[in-house]
């Protein structure tokens, strides 16, 4: 048994370290040995969920069912891989089973709740996060949660308690400090401000926790005004990240000109293309920080309209279906069930309502194939000073894999290239079938900016989308204080308060 232990032991430092095919291979080895183990089959099944062998990882997690069917790890693991998968009925029968066989577990109980928080369900969330800590006053990941949570639904006070309170329990909570930081406005004598620069003294800190705390700084040095300052761990806090990510421009280029290449008039001539005839979706498109947020939050204060906020589901599907269209065609049946499958994932989130929209930015990639199997859908591009977008995009530390083109400034500018190349070729393509709105235009003439937009959305004049601020929607983006504020121009040039570290990189940005 104590041979056993070690060699568990190793498997995990090898699952820690991300050497999956080593940890796969000795966990399926020790199970040839121990075959009674149920330990080993939970194991291997986190092993090959992390390392996305998803059929695998549930044939080993069952597996281990069979032998302990009251297992409440076990039955939590396969809550978090379907939660992975976005099979959000599995994954909550799942982890309620977890929790029925042992409810005193608090992880069980929190990742509920993150469940219930991805859906939208917050009432449910706040329970579950609320139980993980009656169950474990100390469980700060939960306190963390209700933070987060809170922002979400736009009550800052509560949760500035809730994130402190987590960070009170656990000061290298790093992500607890930068998400403060983001709903905190910050004078020279704040406390948190005084306890970031203690902490970015502090030379344990990894890599990840220390480009956090940099762009927490940053945030609190803007504020201030001092933009000497603001500047310097604005650009560690990149640097760092950039470290810790695999991105390569030359990638990117080819995907945008394979793209164009597929997408072209002639594509279009086909007359038996299968496709998707519903209205539901309102897709907003753009560069992140362009401004989509706010005329997301403009259009779904419409009683007709659901904000669905940033959705994963077209990057998915497209991988799923297509791949990366190596072997693209118009007639593959793949592409109906792509719609199909698009469709049926705003279903279960629209409240049945009308219309949903989808704003995430990236989407812009799509607008051809969007344009092919799902015709009837509203496409709204957002458009901003490319300088300003620039800048807050490099203030910003974003989770979402797909903006990887983020954390270097002549990366970010020639991306920024291939996106606006990318949007006029789409506009050449399809006149007239997408709607661009200028976010310096919007916020200068509202009224008479957003009943066009709603007109171009089939949808009657309704004036709470005039008074959008008021709309008490979940807002889960770097954007959610500012879309709960009325129209303000303090955001237009924002970029001239770094002009004198930036002009040599903005110089070449089109227009």
């Amino acid at each position: 048994m104590i041979k056993l232990q070690e060699k568990i032991q190793t498997v995990l430092a090898l699952y820690k370290s991300r050497n999956l095919v080593d940890a796969e291979k000795l966990c399926k080895d020790l199970i040839k040995q121990n075959p009674k183990q149920v330990y080993l089959y939970n194991l291997l099944g986190l092993i090959l969920a992390e390392n996305r062998k998803t059929e695998e990882a549930i044939e080993y997690y069952n597996s281990g069912l069979k032998i302990d069917p009251k297992n409440p790890s076990i039955y939590n693991n396969l809550g978090n891989l379907y939660k992975s998968i976005n099979d959000y009925d599995l994954a909550e029968s799942y982890f309620i089973k977890s929790i029925n066989l042992d409810e005193k577990i608090s992880e069980h109980h929190n990742n509920l709740g993150n469940l219930y928080l991805d859906l939208n369900k917050f009432n449910e969330a706040i329970k579950s996060f609320k139980k993980a800590i009656k169950h474990n006053a100390q469980f700060f990941p939960s306190y963390y949660n209700l933070g987060i949570l809170h922002i979400n639904i736009g009550k800052f006070d509560l949760a500035k308690i809730y994130l402190t309170k987590a960070i009170n329990l656990n000061n290298y909570l790093f992500s607890a400090h930068r998400s403060l930081s983001q709903i905190t406005k910050y004078n020279a004598k704040d406390k948190h401000f005084n306890l970031l620069k203690k902490i970015y003294s502090n030379s344990k800190m990894d890599n990840a926790g220390q480009s956090q705390i940099c762009f927490a700084l940053g945030k609190a040095y803007d504020d201030c005004k001092n933009y000497n300052k603001a500047f310097h761990y604005y650009k560690i806090g990149n640097d760092l990240r950039r470290k810790s990510i695999l991105f390569f421009l030359h990638d990117e280029k080819e995907e945008f000109d394979t793209i164009k290449k597929i997408f072209n008039k002639e594509m279009f001539k086909f007359k038996d293309i299968k496709f998707n005839k519903s209205q539901m979706p309102i897709f907003i498109v753009g560069m992140p920080r362009s401004g989509t947020t706010l005329i997301e939050q403009v259009i779904s204060s419409h009683p007709d309209v659901y904000g669905g906020d940033e959705l994963n589901y077209l990057p998915n599907l497209v991988k799923k279906y297509i791949g990366n269209f190596t072997n693209f065609s118009p007639r593959d049946n793949n592409l109906n069930n792509l719609a199909n499958s698009y469709i049926s994932c705003l279903k279960k989130i629209s409240n049945n309502s009308k219309k949903v929209t989808d704003k995430l930015p990236i989407n812009f990639k799509y607008i051809g194939l969007l344009k092919m199997i799902m015709p009837n859908c509203k496409i709204i591009h957002c458009s901003r000073n490319p300088r300003d977008i620039c800048l807050s995009i490099f203030k910003n530390y974003f989770v979402n894999p797909n903006l990887n083109f983020a954390y270097n400034l002549n990366e970010m500018c020639e991306y920024y290239k291939l996106y606006f190349d990318m949007m006029k070729y789409w506009n050449k393509l399809f006149p007239n079938y997408i709607y661009n709105v200028k976010y310096e235009n919007v916020v200068k003439n509202p009224n008479h900016q957003i009943p066009q937009l709603i007109n171009f959305c089939n949808l009657k004049w309704d004036k709470r989308c005039l008074s959008f601020y008021n709309n008490k929607r979940a807002i889960k983006t770097a954007s959610h204080t500012q879309a709960r504020k009325k129209i303000y121009k303090t955001s237009l040039n924002t970029w001239l308060n770094y002009k004198s570290f930036l002009s040599d990189n903005f110089k070449n940005l089109p227009e």
